[in-house]
């Protein structure tokens, strides 16, 4: 397919639908049922994914250049970390060699399948959890009595 002929097709389905959400709003209602070609949803599909797929592979890859540029410029590797904690989301870097190992990824990318990896391993393990066995850690015996158990 020309990218004329794309873009015609594009202009034409944003019309319709734009026609469609009009015709429900008038009607008091939120949301429109519209029914779409193979090659229209192929189309919105390909625009939802490509867009938000190569904006965020700029965005990975520019922060990977800028590390690349601080290690040529001072000599010293860097290695990525990704921090989740109650009040802070950090993704940064330090000076590779002091922290080889201890959570740090060679690339920004691995920093977050890092951390991406750890959810599901939590989430795993809660799922696998038994009605009986409780999700938290129970108190010490000490802290039980006390409160009259």
């Amino acid at each position: 397919m020309t990218d004329s002929a794309s873009d015609s097709i594009r202009r034409a389905l944003a019309a319709r639908l734009s026609r469609e959400m009009d015709q429900a709003e008038g009607l008091g209602f939120g949301t429109a049922t519209v029914w779409l070609t193979r090659e229209e949803v192929d189309l919105i599909r390909a625009a939802l994914t490509g867009t938000v797929s190569a904006a965020d592979t700029a965005r990975l890859d520019f922060l990977e250049r800028c590390v690349a540029a601080m290690t040529a410029r001072t000599g010293s590797g860097h290695a990525w970390q990704l921090t989740i904690d109650r009040d802070h989301l950090r993704l940064g870097t330090a000076d590779a060699p002091r922290r080889a190992g201890a959570g740090f990824s060679p690339t920004c990318r691995a920093a977050i399948d890092a951390r991406l990896a750890e959810l599901e391993r939590a989430r795993a393990a809660v799922s696998d959890e038994t009605p009986d066995r409780p999700r938290h850690r129970p108190e010490p015996p000490s802290v039980a009595e006390k409160k009259g158990r």
